[in-house]
């Protein structure tokens, strides 16, 4: 916890765990002196993202305040009343009560010492029965009747912290007083923990959308989607639940608002200057200056995890005229992309008297601004034509749509129409390859043969049947030192992983976007030694194809592998260039089918120096079960029911591969 180990200290009967609201309804003074309303909340400045938001190629627009914007007086026998005039009457009010429909809510969960006194009478918001307290916004969920969750906290501390991005970490393996929250990547701690165990998880806090963050005054503070918890040494009880709907109050009633429309980013290369154009509306009632102490200026923050971590901001944009209610104001903010490939985002805010607006409670959007490098090809061994592998002594390609035959020097050989056959094989004794055409034509050469399908068509090698569809372009060559013969398909990268036959597509999400984070790390890790070293190809297909090298890559099916479904393409494409790495580097990647309850270091199995990355670690989800495999690294089934249990991508890797990092090579 930002290095404070403090726990929570808990007095006899204090059921309030350190909330102690007096009975009159007053904050006590020690957190509000002179019982006034509390002083806006205080964000530190974030450097990644929460809310993964996506957003179209249309502009979209963001607004402000979900509860009192949306919201209407529902009290029964009265009016609806506008929900900004519900909230500004009851700003002042002390002597609201408990409704009904909430009271049993209230007192199973400790009475008004955990949420607070009420501020509002009941009102509508978004079509449900709600009541604002002191400390949590409470939500009817009529269909739920006869159930725990006919009452729900609403997620007040999402609208109180302004949808602001709060700095990510890294998945790591929890420990009893340190536990890593998968689902919004942050962690609790110490007795910020202990605290969120009493108060049942997530059933009133919800999860953390924060790390813990220094305030004013010496407060270490954490948001939670629906509330906030602080700490503070020097209080008689450390650690309170915050009065988060008492600050949320008087931010909805401070005459600030504001819409975003933003227009979206393409990708750009990275490194490169660039702009994100956004208009911003003042829905407020203050009038924003140009100049002045209180000048508003519109500025944009970095609101993601990727590296590098440290980057420069985007310099404000200052407001060439005053901007009354109602009124807007487009600008173009200059970029500068970070150095290195990833899917980074933005986050646009206004900045008035040296605070955010996501500070005072108005909602602002996240903005993709990917940053890409061309993606790399690979090269895969389809086809053995030797002794090694017998029964095949030739390659015979057509493809969908036609194909054009080269030589080695890019001399066009043949153009044949769709489905029209090309054979190649080898003659040794002549050391030259013979190509038969369809029409009867019999051509020699010497050098490589290249064979590409006409653009937007596929090529097929009949001698790889039932796969034999394939993206990209083939070319058939000889490998003396081997005395064989072989067809390599050179493709995209993620074109290549989409046709491995690893895992099936009805996997749960997170365990293929944690297999495409896996399938590309090998892949590219192998990549580049094997290049460097003069290989005819960078990875093998399968062990019944290519049994002369490389016979532990991954199975390649090609094309049909994506006609038994999408979903691993949809994975891949939504982890682009996404690589483990240790220490700066890419690692080896290994990965098998079934754990017997744990992994096996990779120096256990197969000797060397140690990996650090691959060492045995226990699991659970493969406890009773046999090992097949070589079991090192990630076992793809505990992968789908680690995910089925509802862990993402990056918890899955983390657990398996030790002390890696997430990073973007394209």
């Amino acid at each position: 916890m930002s290095g404070l180990r403090h726990m929570v200290s808990m007095p006899a009967l204090n059921l309030a765990f350190g909330v102690r609201q007096p009975v009159d309804g007053t904050l006590p003074t020690h957190a509000n002196p002179g019982n006034r309303l509390p002083t806006k909340v205080r964000f530190v400045t974030p450097k990644h993202p929460l809310h993964p938001l996506r957003w179209s190629s249309v502009p979209r627009q963001f607004s402000r305040r979900n509860l009192g914007r949306a919201a209407a007086l529902g009290a029964a026998g009265l009016a609806a009343v506008p929900a900004e005039r519900v909230l500004a009457e009851v700003s002042g009010v002390s002597n609201a009560t408990i409704d009904p429909i909430f009271r049993a809510f209230v007192e199973r969960v400790g009475g008004v010492a955990i949420v607070g006194d009420p501020l509002t009478e009941r009102f509508l918001r978004n079509g449900r029965s709600a009541q604002l307290f002191a400390n949590f916004l409470l939500e009817h969920w009529p269909e739920n009747a006869g159930t725990d969750y006919d009452v729900q906290p609403a997620l007040l501390g999402e609208l109180a912290s302004g949808g602001r991005y709060f700095q990510q970490i890294a998945p790591f393996r929890s420990e009893a007083t340190v536990e890593y929250i998968w689902q919004t990547r942050h962690s609790v701690r110490f007795g910020f923990l202990e605290l969120w165990n009493r108060l049942g998880r997530t059933a009133l806090l919800g999860l953390p959308i924060s790390e813990e963050v220094p305030e004013a005054g010496g407060v270490t503070a954490q948001f939670f989607q629906r509330g906030k918890l602080s700490y503070f040494a020097a209080r008689d009880v450390p650690i309170q639940i915050e009065p988060l709907g008492r600050i949320y109050l008087a931010a909805l009633n401070d005459g600030l608002d504001a819409v975003y429309t933003v227009h979206p980013a393409q990708p750009q290369t990275p490194g490169a200057s660039t702009s994100v154009q956004l208009t911003v509306k003042n829905t407020g009632d203050d009038t924003w200056a140009a100049g002045g102490a209180r000048a508003v200026t519109v500025g944009l923050r970095w609101a993601d995890s990727h590296n590098p971590s440290t980057r420069a901001t985007p310099a404000p944009v200052s407001l060439s005229d005053d901007v009354a209610s109602g009124g807007s104001v487009t600008t173009d903010i200059a970029v500068q992309m970070p150095a290195v490939p990833g899917p980074f985002r933005l986050q646009p805010d206004l900045r008035v008297g040296g605070e955010w607006f996501t500070a005072l409670a108005v909602q602002a959007p996240l903005i993709d601004v990917p940053a890409h490098l061309a993606m790399p090809d690979i090269r895969v061994g389809l086809l053995d034509i030797s002794h090694d592998n017998p029964g095949v002594n030739q390659a015979t390609i057509f493809s969908t749509a036609g194909l054009v035959v080269r030589d080695e020097g890019g001399s066009v050989l043949a153009n044949l129409d769709e489905h029209e056959r090309v054979t190649i094989r080898r003659d040794i004794p002549n050391q030259k390859h013979v190509i038969d055409l369809p029409d009867g034509t019999r051509l020699q050469t010497i050098g490589r043969v290249l064979i590409d399908p006409i653009e937007g068509s596929l090529l097929r090698l009949e001698e790889t049947a039932p796969q034999r569809t394939y993206r990209g372009s083939m070319e058939f060559a000889w490998l003396a030192s081997y005395q064989s013969a072989w067809v390599v398909n050179t493709l995209p990268m993620d074109a290549y992983l989409s046709g491995l036959v690893e895992q099936n597509d009805n996997i749960p999400w997170e365990a293929l976007r944690a297999s495409a984070i896996a399938f590309r790390t090998y892949a590219y890790t192998v990549r580049g030694p094997r290049r460097a070293s003069g290989a005819l190809f960078d990875v093998a297909a399968s062990t019944r194809h290519t049994p002369t090298l490389y016979t532990r890559d991954q199975v390649y099916h090609g094309y049909a592998r994506e006609l038994s479904g999408t979903r691993l393409r949809d994975a891949i494409r939504d982890t682009r260039g996404c690589v483990l790495t240790y220490e700066g580097r890419t690692i080896h990647a290994v990965y098998f089918s079934r754990a017997d309850g744990r992994t096996r270091s990779w120096h256990e199995e197969w000797g060397g120096p140690i990996k650090p990355w691959a060492v045995a670690v226990d699991d659970p989800y493969s406890r009773g079960q046999t090992l097949l495999g070589h079991g090192i690294g990630l076992p793809l089934r505990s992968a789908n029911a680690m995910a089925a249990a509802g862990a993402n991508g990056e918890q899955i890797l983390a657990a398996y591969y030790t002390g890696i990092n997430f990073e973007h090579v394209y």
